[in-house]
């Protein structure tokens, strides 16, 4: 799969938001139009693909530009620096994880393990927002929602106004939740996400990785998602309970079917085996 030079593919969503989607991981991100405004979010992915969105904003020639970021992986992030007169909008933690510079890091393992070389100088969190709040975006009428991406940090954000669900890393139809951290608050963050599918109206799901969802798409993944976190974590109290050894318990947990296939590109990272540790983990941490 080349890397240099990639295109990124456009889709336009109507109500002047358009999706662009890498084809790395399918990584989507966002840009939207409105008096003389854009907001973006997520930009990415390679500077080729980052160049084509920056074109597009320019060739608008708007007069303020707004940067949603959900969280703080560096294929989210990495748009930033490229983007220097916008304001970028991020919850606490994910500002936290941006001002500590270890997305430097890992901004340069992710180049040397995909061949590309990102500016780093620009990255920031301009404006810190809350979970579960609604706030301006110059033009823009955004919602935070609290669903921390991979169990670790981050914000979904709503566009109630275009009909848009920005979940982050929640709600691929090419993988299923990739955890970095706590299974728990994975779970609490698709119940909260089922819970905003059901009270927004809404035309499209543009998640991190993957197509655009209709909102019925959207609930269905969601609901299989939570089924498995939930699945993980009885197969790990299961196993604690019965006092298996770890080998034991880590099959037992690994038994658990995930809710749908990944991609090559993401399989390469043994998602399901790395799952089933963290869920295990977790409950022998609270026993």
């Amino acid at each position: 799969m080349e890397r240099a030079g990639t295109t990124a593919a456009i889709r336009d969503l109507g109500e002047g938001v358009w999706q662009f989607q890498a084809p790395l991981w399918q990584t989507n991100s966002l840009l939207a139009l409105a008096d003389g405004e854009a907001l973006l979010c997520d930009p990415a992915l390679t500077p080729d693909e980052i160049a084509e969105i920056q074109k597009e904003v320019e060739r608008r020639a708007v007069d303020a530009v707004h940067l949603l970021v959900t969280h703080g992986d560096f294929d989210h992030i990495c748009g930033i620096p490229y983007f220097a007169e916008a304001k970028v909008v991020a919850g606490d933690e994910t500002a936290r994880r941006i001002d500590s510079r270890s997305v430097v890091d890992e901004l340069h393992a992710a180049g040397a393990e995909w061949g590309a070389e990102w500016a780093t100088e620009g990255l920031r969190v301009d404006r810190v927002v809350a979970a579960d709040t609604e706030f301006a975006c110059g033009a823009f009428r955004v919602a935070a929602l609290d669903a921390p991406s991979h169990g670790r940090e981050g914000l979904a954000f709503a566009l109630p106004e275009q009909g848009i669900l920005l979940p982050g890393d929640h709600l691929s139809a090419i993988t299923y939740p990739l955890l970095a951290a706590s299974p728990e608050r994975a779970a609490a963050a698709c119940e909260r996400l089922i819970e905003a599918l059901d009270r927004i109206e809404l035309r499209w799901v543009v998640p991190g990785h993957g197509p655009a969802l209709s909102p019925d798409e959207a609930r269905a993944i969601a609901d299989a998602d939570l089924a498995y976190l939930n699945a993980l974590a009885e197969a790990s109290r299961e196993a604690e309970a019965e006092g298996l050894s770890p080998g034991d318990a880590l099959l037992h947990v690994f038994a658990v079917d995930p809710p749908r296939a990944n991609t090559d590109d993401f399989e390469i990272y043994a998602i399901r085996a790395g799952n089933a540790r963290l869920a295990l983990a977790e409950v022998e941490s609270s026993a």
